[in-house]
């Protein structure tokens, strides 16, 4: 019977996805439902229906319905109403635009139903420094906290074509494969799901994009991955036994999420040195540096696909190393990696400066020699030297 539902919950919510993006592009267009690019920080450069989310959202509350009941997760019920608060959050953002204030508030309400009276939420430090029992309000709030970075960081992090769906789609199908290896069928088949959706989903968001997922989905992509990583966690504390077990599970989280979650830390850091506010608009992120550098959409998600790839391979290879260590290595990484990329934008940004100032410097000979021109060529000027 898995095998069965393996087969059949990705497969059923791929179709599902496929045919209601259609009918969402129709609908779009007749009642232009779109995602102006009205904005210098966007880098669509036509009107494009942003809706996908409804789709991947509706697909994955119908597999919910159909096949998850007999596989018992225990918080089955709270993370859908979860999942329905970021919905209609990010359905509003899409349509008529949402106070950021006023969506981190909603986003609050939706963790705290599923850590508080649906009980998802970590109870020990993994070890980390020596640390074990994680006292309940800490271990809420750090649950919490962790949820909202997650959601938030999808969000912002979808700014190109593919790249939320593909970073999304990756660490669905890794996240499948840990809670298969885990004996968690409820949560493989969750998984599962949201892979069909995201496959889905990623046929219309490749160049030249047909649809974006907008804040319905990238919201909900980000929660979902959040109460993974939080389940993923807490079923792998030191101690307890189980079939397969992953140590470091903290550190193997952070590799599957380090492109969404760095970038994000990233941005905020930037701005707040900058005095802004964290949630303010800019082109300050990752993917729009690589597009600065001459990169196409495609290009820059195969990059940071690639990079979020090895990053996973990594960890996975060297999951039975202290957590310490492994925590070290990934930062370490992400660090090294943005250390190139400012390099090469900052280079980028020299070539550019140097060829302005020779553009300006050859604007200023050209107003010289045209002044010099028009002096010579006055009236007053071949008067003086006809008496001379």
């Amino acid at each position: 019977m898995l095998t069965y539902y393996s087969a059949l919950i990705p497969v059923s919510t791929f179709i599902l996805v496929n045919y209601a993006i259609r009918k969402i592009i129709y609908v779009s267009h007749k009642k232009h439902l779109f995602d102006e690019p009205s904005e210098l920080r966007k880098v669509h450069i036509t009107r494009t229906p942003n809706l996908g989310g409804v789709a991947i959202f509706s697909a994955m509350l119908i597999a919910a319905c159909f096949f998850l009941p007999k596989t018992g997760i225990p918080h089955q019920n709270y993370i859908l109403a979860g999942c329905i608060v970021i919905f209609f959050l990010g359905l509003t953002d899409d349509l008529v635009g949402m106070n950021p204030a006023k969506k981190i508030l909603g986003q609050l309400v939706a963790a705290l139903i599923v850590v508080w009276p649906g009980g998802l939420y970590l109870t020990s430090w993994q070890g980390f420094l020596g640390w074990e029992a994680m006292p309940y309000w800490v271990g809420v709030m750090v649950s919490v906290l962790f949820i909202l970075l997650v959601t938030n960081a999808f969000n912002l992090i979808d700014g190109i074509n593919c790249l939320a769906g593909g970073i999304g789609f990756v660490a669905s199908i890794v996240f499948a494969w840990l809670f298969w290896q885990m004996h968690e069928t409820g949560y493989f088949l969750l998984a599962l799901a949201l892979c069909g959706c995201l496959a889905g989903f990623l046929v219309y968001n490749r160049t030249p994009a047909r649809i974006f997922m907008g804040d319905t989905g990238a919201l909900l992509l980000g929660f979902l991955l959040s109460v993974f990583s939080i389940v993923f966690i807490e079923n792998n504390q030191p101690g307890i036994f189980m079939v397969s077990s992953f140590k470091a599970a903290p550190a193997i989280v952070l590799g599957l999420l380090v492109i969404p979650i760095y970038d994000t830390l990233r941005v905020f850091f930037i701005r707040l040195i900058q005095g802004k506010l964290p949630f303010s608009a800019d082109r300050s992120h990752i993917h729009h540096r690589l597009i600065d550098l001459g990169l196409t959409h495609m290009q820059a998600t195969g990059v940071l696909l690639l990079v979020n790839i090895v990053t996973i391979w990594w960890v996975l290879t060297f999951r039975y190393l202290a957590l310490e260590s492994l925590l070290c290595g990934v930062v370490a990484f992400a660090l090294l990696l943005n250390w190139v990329l400012g390099r090469l934008y900052g280079r980028k940004v020299r070539r550019w400066q140097k060829a302005n100032e020779e553009v300006l410097e050859a604007l200023r000979r050209a107003e010289k020699k045209s002044s010099v021109v028009r002096y010579h060529s006055s009236p007053a000027a071949a008067a003086s030297s006809t008496n001379q």
